[in-house]
């Protein structure tokens, strides 16, 4: 809803009038004059001028267009917010001031002030979902994805470096067995078994130390530095410590590793999905392994 157009008071100057045309501020000012009370709503003694003309228009002093009160000076003028009427009609009938004198075009509208972010909205320097409580900006969800992606890679060249070491013939041996048999769920032989065992153990060593040793001395694994990321604890920034280093790799390394080991726990395997989605739903954007660890996945500023 757009105000009408008319004189108020002048944002930039609190001295003078400044045209309104309904849509944006003129630049057509006027000296802003008091007009006389007690002459208010008198037929045609109302001063001509008191408000001045509306842009385009001469104020003649005496006015021309007929009110049903006296002769309009000025502000009366054709087009003006009230054409047809007397100054003294449009000013003192009543007793009463235009509705709109001196006030904000915008006053009192639905509309009122543009709008204004709320402290702590989304997107705002103290809004948790965005930042850390002393405002460094938190890691998106698909970005930590992206540099676990590249953790993956590296542990999976990893783990195939390894396995000639810690499981020789492991590889062989259990396509020749499963070649040889019919029943797709039979159990693994003995030594192919322990073969396998050591292999993922090793694996998971691997991938548990090389979380807690890179997140303490570098700030992040090689997948978080190379795409801008680092981990600090939530509330201040710096190293994280060996302490919460190790909570974090545990929680994170752990139930996947136990999981491993035999099938009766595989259901462990759900805790990572569950873990790695967390931040999706999460105020803070914390994973649950950065909620018992109190740290957050930060982009580097």
């Amino acid at each position: 809803m757009s105000q009408q157009a008319g004189w108020y008071d002048d944002p930039q100057n609190a001295e003078n009038l400044r045209y309104w045309d309904g849509v944006q501020w003129t630049d057509h000012t006027s000296p802003k004059q008091k007009p006389d009370l007690d002459r208010a709503g008198q037929a045609g003694q109302a001063g001509a001028g008191a408000w001045g003309p509306a842009p385009g228009q001469q104020g003649t002093g005496q006015g021309q267009q007929q009110g049903d009160v006296g002769q309009a000076g000025g502000y009366g003028q054709p087009g003006g917010p009230f054409a047809g009427q007397g100054y003294g009609q449009a000013y003192g009938q009543a007793g009463q001031q235009p509705q709109q004198y001196g006030q904000n075009p915008w006053a009192g509208q639905t509309g009122q002030q543009p709008y204004q972010p709320m402290p702590g909205g989304y997107g705002s320097q103290d809004d948790p979902r965005s930042r850390t409580p002393d405002g460094q900006p938190l890691a998106g969800w698909w970005h930590r994805v992206g540099a676990r992606l590249i953790d993956g890679v590296i542990i999976l060249g990893v783990a195939l470096a390894l396995l000639p070491v810690v499981a020789p013939g492991f590889m062989s041996d259990l396509m020749a067995w499963t070649l040889e048999q019919d029943d797709p769920f039979a159990p693994l032989p003995a030594d192919i078994m322990d073969r396998q065992m050591r292999w993922v153990l090793s694996i998971g060593v691997f991938a548990l130390v090389y979380e807690i040793v890179m997140v303490q001395m570098f700030g992040g694994t090689v997948g978080k530095l190379a795409t801008g990321l680092r981990v600090r604890l939530r509330d201040q920034p710096g190293t994280v410590g060996w302490g919460p280093s190790a909570i974090r790799a545990l929680i994170y390394q752990g139930p996947g590793l136990i999981g491993n080991l035999s099938p009766v726990l595989s259901f462990l395997g759900l805790f990572n999905i569950i873990n790695v989605l967390w931040p999706l739903w999460d105020s803070k954007r914390q994973a649950l392994h950065d909620k018992v660890a109190k740290t957050n996945v930060v982009r580097k500023g």
